[in-house]
């Protein structure tokens, strides 16, 4: 019997039960809310949607995942393993959505694919993820300070280190930083592709104004006037503009550092310089 038919069976039984055992109940309107409550709650359940718990979500997009990444990461982490109209049952959410989402969350590193027809998704442990966002974070901020002490030694004055959280902002504080260049800029991006609708404009307008842009990305990407190389993998968002601003961020662009200080950005140009030397052209 197809899983559909034997849905449809276990509904009609299930409300035949409930309209039965509901005399209890006094009046007929009362009894018909209690009924089709109770009979909607179940179907969800029966029907294999996920309640998701809120406060779980929050914390999920607070490491960097949209509302539907963020479901379909827990809805995988419900299952063994699933297809994607399977997955979009399971989260609740528009089925043509989940392959943005399941596509996202691959390259992210939260879930793993099959090869094949159809083909199916299993997330990676959340312990493992959890372990992988600890250590990037623990690094990208060992190597802030490490800056920041470097320069407290020469700085006359102490300088701030300027924390970004969440997506949108750290995003916009790169287009801040990188529309103030006027000399020479340096950047790497785990996945350019992922901000090219945000920098392609500014780059192009850096360019018109004789700004020497080099980018180091995991992938190849066509861009213009623009000195592309490749390194795999990159661990953090780094940018450099004019040996003045730096910006060292998460590479899920869920938190950033910012600082504006010749003295910094010399030391984190060194640092640059040496990985720039040591990626590959495309």
């Amino acid at each position: 019997m197809r899983l559909q038919d034997k849905r449809s069976r276990t509904h009609r039984t299930l409300y035949r039960a409930l309209s039965l055992h509901s005399f209890f109940i006094p009046t007929f309107p009362l009894k018909l809310v209690a009924i089709t409550t109770i009979y909607k709650l179940l179907l969800r359940y029966i029907s294999g949607v996920l309640l998701i718990d809120e406060e779980k979500l929050r914390v999920l997009r607070r490491l960097g995942l949209t509302e539907y990444e963020a479901k379909t990461y827990v809805a995988l982490t419900s299952t063994k393993s699933a297809v994607p109209r399977e997955i979009a049952g399971l989260a609740g959410i528009p089925y043509p959505s989940t392959y943005d989402a399941l596509e996202a969350l691959v390259k992210k590193g939260w879930v793993e694919v099959a090869r094949g027809r159809p083909r199916r998704y299993r997330a990676r442990s959340p312990k493992l993820i959890q372990k992988e966002s600890i250590a990037t974070v623990e690094r990208v901020f060992a190597e802030l300070e490490k800056i920041y002490k470097s320069s407290m030694e020469k700085a006359e004055k102490p300088e701030i280190i300027y924390t970004t959280v969440g997506r949108a902002g750290v995003i916009k504080k790169i287009q801040e930083v990188l529309s103030r260049a006027e000399k020479g800029v340096i950047i790497f991006l785990p996945h350019y592709e992922e901000l090219a609708s945000y920098l392609n404009q500014i780059f192009n307008s850096l360019i018109g104004k004789g700004v020497k842009v080099r980018l180091t990305t995991e992938s190849e990407v066509s861009l213009k006037n623009i000195e592309v190389r490749l390194r795999k993998p990159i661990l953090a968002v780094d940018v450099l503009v004019d040996e003045k601003e730096a910006i060292i961020g998460l590479p899920n662009y869920s938190a950033c550092g910012w600082v504006e200080n010749p003295a910094i950005a010399k030391h984190f140009k060194e640092f640059l310089e040496l990985l720039w030397e040591n990626s590959r052209t495309q």
